[in-house]
């Protein structure tokens, strides 16, 4: 299935010649494949409207609704390099006060030097005076100083939020505001290090929403995104602060439970379908009622030493047995029939 979206996008930008960059490519996939609702209907509805599909049109759309990876790190780069400043600079603050606080000891001990109890009257008001002038100069630094460290201070939280707000966009699913697939790999592995560490397991979710490409096309890529924005809402609802909800492609969701058996992974799944089956669909412009959707899902659980590619491949094995058995209902491994089981 993947080698014919690749092959359909690269027809796709030979046949509008499309200069063939990463970039025009996985805008391209992500429209071919489906992927990406929003970035297809848009494409669709302008090539309609007459627009000339050609390195613009398609940079525009990807720009709107297809995060840039180079972007982001550039965006995470050009903070990081700022934030390094902004401490430098706080650095030679400290070591100008430092320095500043120093000479003020220096001159406060050759004006101690210089008293005695023998000291002339005219000679005591030079020392004060002295003793003022160097106060004042050392008030006023000091001044100087707080406000340009308050300044910096305020610059490096200023920085510090950019980098989060960067970190987080390239994390997020921007459709559903969920965790997308580079989130859930990096969380995949971190699962998978905690468990070994902690001698607990943990249990991963594959979901699927049933007939979704045919509700799509009925309904159109609008409502259809709604209706991802939906499931992600209802598993957000179910999950722990500690577990990981993500969009995994198209359709497809995942739920990651660290520190959860497979009973009680099964239990959550159920808690999601019935809650996505339960909801009444409205299209919102016209009132009309759109009926229910349901969910399948499969779930398995982390075998101690395994690598992740067949953990996956287990939920997903268990995805497809609750496909064939009819839809709308959660399958776990420990259901799968013994063949299918032995296999994965």
């Amino acid at each position: 299935m993947v080698e014919k979206f690749g092959t359909q996008a690269f027809d796709f930008l030979r046949g509008h010649k499309i200069t063939p960059t990463p970039r025009h490519y996985e805008i391209a996939y992500a429209h071919m494949s489906g992927a990406n609702p929003a970035l297809s209907e848009a494409l669709t509805l302008a090539l309609k409207e007459g627009a000339q599909c050609d390195d613009a049109l398609l940079e525009e759309i990807g720009a709107q609704f297809l995060h840039n990876p180079e972007s982001l790190a550039d965006t995470t780069n050009d903070t990081s390099a700022q934030l390094q400043n902004e401490m430098e600079r706080v650095s030679k603050l400290i070591e100008t006060a430092t320095n500043d606080t120093s000479r003020f000891g220096d001159s406060m001990q050759g004006v101690s030097r210089n008293l005695s109890a023998n000291t002339k009257p005219e000679d005591l008001a030079i020392v004060i005076e002295t003793i003022v002038s160097a106060s004042r100069q050392m008030e006023s630094r000091s001044r100087e100083l707080e406000g340009e460290l308050q300044a910096s201070q305020e610059e490096i939280s200023e920085l510090r939020k950019r980098l989060e707000s960067a970190r987080n966009e390239a994390f997020t699913d921007p459709l559903t505001g969920i965790a997308n697939r580079k989130a859930f790999d990096e969380e995949l592995h971190k699962a998978s290090r905690e468990a070994m560490e902690t001698g607990t397991s943990f249990c991963l979710l594959l979901g699927d929403i049933d007939h979704f490409k045919r509700f799509n096309d009925t309904y159109g890529h609008q409502t259809g995104d709604q209706v991802l924005k939906l499931v992600a809402g209802c598993m957000m609802a179910n999950v722990k602060g500690r577990d990981t909800a993500a969009r995994y492609g198209g359709e497809e969701f995942a739920v990651i439970l660290p520190k959860t058996a497979l009973r009680d992974a099964q239990t959550l799944a159920n808690s999601i379908r019935e809650m996505v089956q339960s909801r009444e669909l409205v299209k919102r412009s016209t009132g009309e009622q759109l009926g229910r959707i349901t969910m399948s899902i499969g779930a398995a659980e982390f075998r101690f030493g395994e690598p992740l590619n067949e953990l996956v491949e287990r939920a997903d094995t268990c995805l497809y047995a609750a496909k064939d058995s009819g839809r709308n209902c959660v399958i776990a491994e420990t259901s799968l029939p013994a063949q299918k089981a032995a296999a994965s």
